[in-house]
């Protein structure tokens, strides 16, 4: 396991380094530091002949090249960490969304008026349909932490902060499908069915319960870096 996040972060450190040398902007840096280091010299060299005043005009270039940089990499710390909190809000929002969907199934299957599944066939789908959300949650979790696009893992994020361990939890999600495959076998009670949910139910109202909590605190970290001057 340790092998593979490790190839995993070499990986996707090559990704990123790679994505940053493609950017006109890291260029553009690169040239400025060097016209900087060309002023630094030129100014230098001018200052040991004696030429005082043609000196003082590349000092006063390499200044202005300096300064303009520290407000570029300013600038482009600010964007960036917008950016990641932008890319987390989004995802998180996508998962609450699944969530809902999921939880809004489910409070349907409760509702549902039965004693004991009736056979139906309509029935069996709805009540798969449900498990099928709620696996799909934890699947997209899992998957996430190969998507190239987010800033972040998924994965340790909602396990760090969410209290939710997804890869934990594979072994009550499968268990939950092979439960549910078995419906029109078993004919369980409709408290049976909803017993089959329940681990995986407390897990999924935790995450969505504390991902609410996530999106407030980033839209107010958002908010406040938009607004910072710096």
């Amino acid at each position: 396991m340790k092998i593979f996040k490790i190839k995993q972060f070499f990986r996707n450190a090559k990704y990123r380094v790679s994505l940053i040398f493609s950017f006109p902007h890291f260029w553009i840096c690169i040239l400025i530091i060097l016209l900087a280091i060309v002023s630094l010299w030129i100014s230098h060299a001018l200052y040991r002949s004696h030429q005082d005043f043609l000196s003082s005009i590349f000092a006063n270039i390499f200044a202005g090249l300096v300064t303009g940089l520290i407000i570029c990499l300013l600038s482009g710390v600010k964007q960036f960490y917008i950016a990641k909190l932008k890319n987390k809000k989004n995802w998180l929002e996508h998962i609450r969304t699944m969530v809902s969907d999921y939880i809004d199934l489910y409070h349907k299957l409760a509702e549902k008026q039965f004693t004991t599944f009736d056979g139906t066939e309509e029935l069996f789908n709805f009540i798969y349909d449900v498990g099928s959300h709620a696996n799909w949650i934890n699947d997209d979790i899992l998957q996430s932490t190969f998507d190239k696009s987010l800033s972040f893992n998924p994965r340790e994020y909602c396990k760090k902060y969410l209290n939710y361990d997804a890869y934990a939890l594979v072994d009550e999600f499968s268990k939950l499908h092979d439960y549910l495959y078995e419906v029109d076998i078993n004919f369980p009670s409709k408290k049976d069915i909803l017993c089959y949910f329940e681990k995986v139910h407390k897990n999924l109202m935790r995450l969505h319960s504390n991902a609410y909590r996530q999106l407030r605190d980033i839209e107010i970290r958002l908010q406040e870096a938009e607004k910072s001057i710096i």
